[in-house]
């Protein structure tokens, strides 16, 4: 599973023409979302595991023989020095009657102006490093590891025993599937904006609420412990779903930015990194959680991360560029240096 979601985000970040590259890679969050949400169902189903696990692996042999019928990335392809192959693949992923000279030869330029071949993993990890690209890597990582401290995983893991402790009017088990909906509800939201407005105020606007939507959280729990929430049952209830409505917002942004920022040259061993940072900090925040709990509270720890959140809404105010609308060679091309001086701040 590891090796598979870090390579289809970048597989559908390098084939996408730049007008739909944000829609293609929401598109890709929301098959996930809806993945972990028909598991979810299925949970509270009549079948039993071993009846789930014939299901699953059934749905999973699809997007096997169909990758079968699909060619490699065109950038892949010209790292590789395949290039006649490239141009196949940009036919096949544009049609017949666009023209991809001018695309193929953006790609080539690019690949061509590394200084030094990039064939393996030691070589791209080297190149993250140089000056050009260090600043933005660093950036990204540091991004990529508050994501994974927002909160959004401790609910994920801790959601039922959350919601008895906050007394919520609702059943904690179905809260889960709900939890599940809310999200998909917000991917969908962001299909259709992400292309449209942006990503970086996606982020923002994104992250802002959800900063406000933990603070709230944080301060009904401080209030519960005095004993005067009776009839507030609502309250994180409310919270709670618009907060991961606005993570299915504005989370993906973040993914197709990962993708974007890098040049091609080290984008797969970037993003592995990144995907990495991601899975370690959501096990150190599911991990932490119940000893943060001891240590702060209930209403400490929420507040803790409407801090993460709003710590995330300042620096991608401050640091992140835009990219709608520009393809992946002029993102990481001119602009690089810019963005390099800009993130030094």
């Amino acid at each position: 599973m590891g090796i598979m979601l870090t390579a289809s985000s970048l597989y559908t970040i390098e084939i996408a023409h730049k007008n739909i590259r944000g829609i293609l890679t929401g598109i890709l969050s929301l098959a996930r979302l809806l993945g972990f949400l028909i598991v979810t169902a299925l949970g509270v189903s009549k079948l039993d595991w071993r009846q789930m696990g014939f299901v699953l692996s059934g749905v999973s042999a699809v997007p096997f023989f169909c990758l079968f019928f699909l060619p490699n990335s065109p950038r892949w392809l010209v790292t590789q020095g395949r290039l006649s192959e490239a141009q196949k693949a940009l036919v096949f992923f544009r049609g017949k009657h666009y023209d991809c000279e001018p695309e193929l030869l953006d790609i080539t330029q690019q690949i061509n102006n590394v200084s030094r071949k990039t064939n393996n993993c030691y070589q791209q990890a080297r190149l993250l490093f140089e000056t050009e690209t260090i600043n933005i890597f660093l950036l990204m990582t540091f991004l990529t590891f508050l994501l994974s401290m927002t909160g959004c995983y401790a609910l994920l893991t801790y959601l039922v025993p959350i919601f008895q402790a906050a007394e919520a009017n609702l059943d904690p088990f179905i809260s889960a599937i709900i939890f599940c909906i809310v999200r998909v509800f917000g991917t969908l939201v962001h299909l259709c904006v992400v292309d449209r407005l942006g990503r970086k105020p996606l982020i923002l606007i994104s992250y802002c609420l959800c900063s406000l939507c933990m603070a709230i959280y944080g301060m009904y729990f401080y209030i519960h412990e005095t004993g005067i929430t009776s009839g507030m049952g609502w309250i994180p209830i409310t919270a709670t779903m618009i907060f991961i409505f606005f993570i299915g917002v504005g989370q993906p942004a973040f993914s197709i930015l990962c993708g974007e920022l890098l040049p091609t040259s080290c984008r797969s061993v970037g993003n592995s990194i990144f995907f990495l940072v991601l899975m370690t900090g959501s096990f150190i925040a599911s991990y932490t959680y119940p000893m943060t709990i001891e240590a702060l509270g209930q209403h400490g720890t929420f507040w803790v991360f409407s801090g993460v959140c709003g710590a995330i809404t300042f620096v991608s105010a401050v640091c992140l560029p835009e990219t709608r609308g520009r393809s992946l060679e002029e993102i990481t091309g001119n602009h690089l240096n810019c963005w390099a001086e800009t993130t030094k701040l």
